[in-house]
């Protein structure tokens, strides 16, 4: 794996952006998911989409579907709880709870086996810049 990440082109970081955030409990906080995940209405993801997609905080898993392409995935266990791509219901515990501030109203999915992930510089800023319009605090992410 070490080898096959040589072969991609890194994005250089020019500076560190430098934020102080809420506590955790007053933080909003979004999921990002490699899983491949989608709403079952939307664009399918295909070999190297350069994308994401939205995932509303209240959607049915009924109506996610995954369009992960990498034939070494495994969709049993997603298929058995979201969760384990998603952990939507353990991130509404946190807030249930107190640890976290409130739970976003929409969520990210990309597709995990991207040959190069350099080349969603532009998806990703877009996605940043969503999540910071939207009053999230954090992303934690989900790696597939």
């Amino acid at each position: 794996m070490r080898n096959m990440g040589k072969r991609f082109d890194q994005m250089p970081l020019d500076s560190t952006p430098f934020v102080t955030p809420p506590p955790l409990a007053e933080s909003t906080v979004a999921l990002i998911t490699s899983a491949g995940l989608h709403r079952r209405d939307d664009r399918p993801f295909r070999f190297a989409d350069q994308g994401y997609r939205v995932i509303p905080s209240d959607i049915d898993p009924a109506d996610l579907v995954q369009t992960q392409v990498s034939v070494n995935f495994d969709r049993t266990h997603y298929q058995r709880d979201v969760n384990v791509v998603l952990p939507i219901d353990r991130l509404r515990e946190l807030a249930d709870a107190g640890e976290i501030g409130a739970v976003s109203v929409y969520h990210y999915s990309v597709l995990g086996s991207n040959p190069n992930p350099a080349l969603m510089k532009d998806a990703a800023a877009d996605l940043a810049q969503r999540l910071h319009d939207s009053g999230v605090h954090c992303a934690m992410l989900t790696p597939v």
